[in-house]
């Protein structure tokens, strides 16, 4: 429970730092209006690339609805599965496994990522993570500043050109294969 307790507040402390930031460096007139909730059941829900179908997306918080502030989604993730390598080129990105156990590579290591491990990637560092358990895995992912996200929607059941041609527009490149 400490862990945890831990967990939200490092979260949270990163979320204000970043409403901080984008307040900076908006642009005039784009607000946030009074905030939002998202009940379950209430988020749209993506399915993945072809090859990835089984995995989902849900999107609790665009950079629309932000003003840019940050993105953030829950995504399960079928067992075996998960992305190949890749960096973010204008987002920092961060993870907190809800469910499941996953391995997860940053840079050059690769760690065994159980429930309530919380993990931060800067912009530019070479990432991935697969689902080593038997059934699906729950992860919540953020991004700062918002917007990543909306790819989810747009790559839903494409094909691999089509797929990375999207990564390349949302500033996401592959650098190496996923975890086996």
């Amino acid at each position: 429970m400490r862990r945890l307790a831990l967990v939200l507040a490092t979260l949270i402390g990163y979320v204000c730092a970043a409403s901080v930031f984008a307040q900076q460096t908006a642009s005039p007139g784009k607000v946030a209006g009074e905030g939002f909730v998202v009940v379950p059941g209430s988020a749209p829900r993506y399915g993945g690339p072809q090859g990835r179908e089984a995995d989902v997306t849900e999107v609790l918080a665009s950079g629309q609805q932000t003003a840019g502030t940050l993105g953030v989604f829950r995504q399960t993730i079928a067992p075996k599965s998960g992305p190949p390598t890749h960096i973010h080129k204008t987002e920092d990105e961060f993870f907190y496994v809800v469910r499941g156990e996953f391995s997860i590579k940053v840079g050059n290591r690769i760690v065994s990522a159980p429930a309530d491990t919380f993990l931060f990637v800067p912009r530019g560092t070479p990432h991935t993570f697969r689902n080593v358990g038997t059934q699906p895995g729950v992860i919540l992912v953020g991004v700062v500043p918002g917007g990543f996200e909306k790819m989810f929607e747009e790559r839903q059941g494409v094909d691999a050109k089509a797929n990375q041609a999207l990564m390349k527009k949302h500033n996401m490149e592959v650098v190496g294969p996923p975890l086996r």
